[in-house]
């Protein structure tokens, strides 16, 4: 006898999927007993669930919420990738850089292509994942390091790193450590700007 389909809304409050922000793969979906012809049928409008990324799934029609987002950019590129960049700096509480875009550091050989709102940053130089609020992130240095290349002017640069200074966010001592193992080849006036707020 055949097995009855898991119903739509029982997958959506499955613990998996709630710890996930209302975000899965569809590979977690097929786990959870949904075919890959039912999940195809439930992302066509009207609903109830629609496409977020490549792969990945919000069990909703409704727009996406940024949590969601950044879930979504997460499980998109795969079980290593932490946020970095001006994306992890707004979890972390950063205000002075806007976040467009969603970074994603990833260091396994298979990482996908970006897409959509998400940039994949493959690196040869792992970090240590931090949790902040409910998804990783990379180091808080690490992703200001990582922000650094996409800050166009001096005075965004110098925003950012005013911002961290005065709020306490981050040890100068910190920036100058990550600094020295970072590349910075399209901004050569980056560091330059960073000795002088590290007081270097």
């Amino acid at each position: 006898m055949p097995t009855r389909p898991t119903p739509p809304h029982r997958l959506a409050a499955d613990p998996l999927v709630v710890a996930q922000d209302g975000v899965a793969t569809v590979h977690q979906l097929m786990d959870l007993g949904c075919a890959s012809s039912a999940i195809a049928a439930l992302c066509r409008p009207p609903g109830p669930w629609r496409r977020l990324l490549p792969r990945v799934i919000t069990l909703q029609t409704t727009a996406p919420t940024p949590q969601q987002r950044l879930r979504g950019a997460l499980l998109y590129a795969g079980p290593d990738a932490l946020l970095t960049g001006p994306a992890a700096l707004t979890l972390y509480g950063v205000t002075s850089v806007p976040a467009p875009k969603v970074d994603v550091l990833v260091t396994h050989r298979a990482a996908p292509r970006g897409h959509a709102y998400v940039r994949v940053r493959p690196t040869i130089r792992p970090a240590r994942r931090v949790p902040v609020a409910g998804l990783a992130c990379a180091p808080l240095p690490r992703a200001v390091l990582d922000a650094l290349p996409y800050l166009e002017t001096e005075h965004a640069v110098t925003t950012l790193l005013t911002e961290l200074a005065d709020r306490g966010l981050c040890h100068r001592a910190d920036l100058m450590t990550e600094a020295r193992s970072a590349q910075l080849p399209h901004n050569p006036w980056v560091m330059e700007v960073l000795r002088g707020a590290t007081g270097h």
